[in-house]
């Protein structure tokens, strides 16, 4: 009976590994960035791609820009260019990425405050409710469950076909992967839209490596404080700097600007752009 039970789990651990090492899961991230306009939405696909001891759930978008970038940038080196036009690259609406380590499923949630990139960690596990009801999701058999995380309820659709204890951004913990989750507003949801094998193709290994604070929450909503107090502190400095007095902006209208009017044109922007965006999915961190 005990060696019954033993090669059991062995071959669901296989059955685990095997599963996650030859597969990455596509998901369609529907989300709305302005709770005063919920009638507008964006979406962009994901990427949740099992690694040898964790999981990396990140743009699909930004996964290719960030490796054109890094090979062309790579090239340049041998070729002596010093010219390069990225504009027309397709630009990532989502930044951010969420890095879980097995096999305590503890998660870093890597995001950016204005040009400050964060690095926040969590090891709080999320507290599951299982209900009876179920479903179907791409033919698989799902099982309904809900928690309420980063202030948010959430409602998840998850399958023990793939017995991968993981899911889309930092959801994690249930008896299979999580094909489907939405808040309760339904401002948020990520939809498992397909699974394809790992290729040396569409491995993303070729992220820009962008430097990280490590911050608690409590840091963190000091950042976000921060930022909305002066969007372009940093900018600012970069200007009063020796180097800075120095530097003249052109815009892609070709126009001239002096410092201040640069300032001004980008604390515009900025402010604009956090009245715009004021839904996060991590509720509880922007308050």
């Amino acid at each position: 009976m005990i060696k019954t039970i033993c090669f059991f789990l062995l071959l669901l651990t296989a059955t685990n590994f095997g599963f996650g090492q030859s597969n990455q899961f596509i998901y369609e991230y529907r989300f709305k960035s302005d709770s005063l306009h919920r009638d507008q939405s964006d979406k962009e696909n994901m990427v949740l791609q099992i690694l040898p001891h964790g999981s990396r759930f990140y743009s699909q978008v930004k996964a290719v820009y960030d490796s054109v970038v890094q090979v062309t940038l790579k090239k340049a080196v041998f070729s002596r260019g010093n010219h390069h036009d990225f504009t027309k690259l397709k630009m990532a609406n989502v930044k951010s990425e969420v890095v879980k380590k097995y096999p305590n499923y503890e998660s870093t949630l890597k995001t950016s405050i204005g040009n400050t990139r964060l690095a926040l960690r969590n090891e709080k596990k999320l507290n599951w409710k299982i209900s009876n009801e179920k479903d179907q999701i791409l033919g698989y058999k799902v099982q309904k469950a809900t928690t309420f995380w980063r202030g948010r309820s959430w409602i998840a659709w998850f399958t023990q076909e793939i017995p991968l204890q993981d899911g889309p951004y930092e959801f994690s913990g249930l008896p299979g992967l999580i094909l489907r989750i939405e808040d309760s507003k339904a401002d948020h949801s990520f939809t498992l839209v397909a699974i394809r094998k790992n290729s040396a193709e569409n491995k993303a290994d070729l992220f820009i490596n962008e430097k990280e604070i490590e911050v608690t929450e409590e840091k963190f909503r000091k950042f976000w404080t921060d930022y909305k107090k002066d969007p372009v502190k940093d900018l600012r400095q970069i200007i009063s700097s020796p180097a800075g007095n120095i530097v003249a902006t052109i815009t892609f209208d070709g126009k001239t600007y002096s410092n201040d009017e640069m300032l001004k044109a980008s604390e515009k922007r900025a402010r604009e752009e956090i009245e715009k965006n004021n839904n996060f999915i991590e509720l509880d961190l922007y308050r």
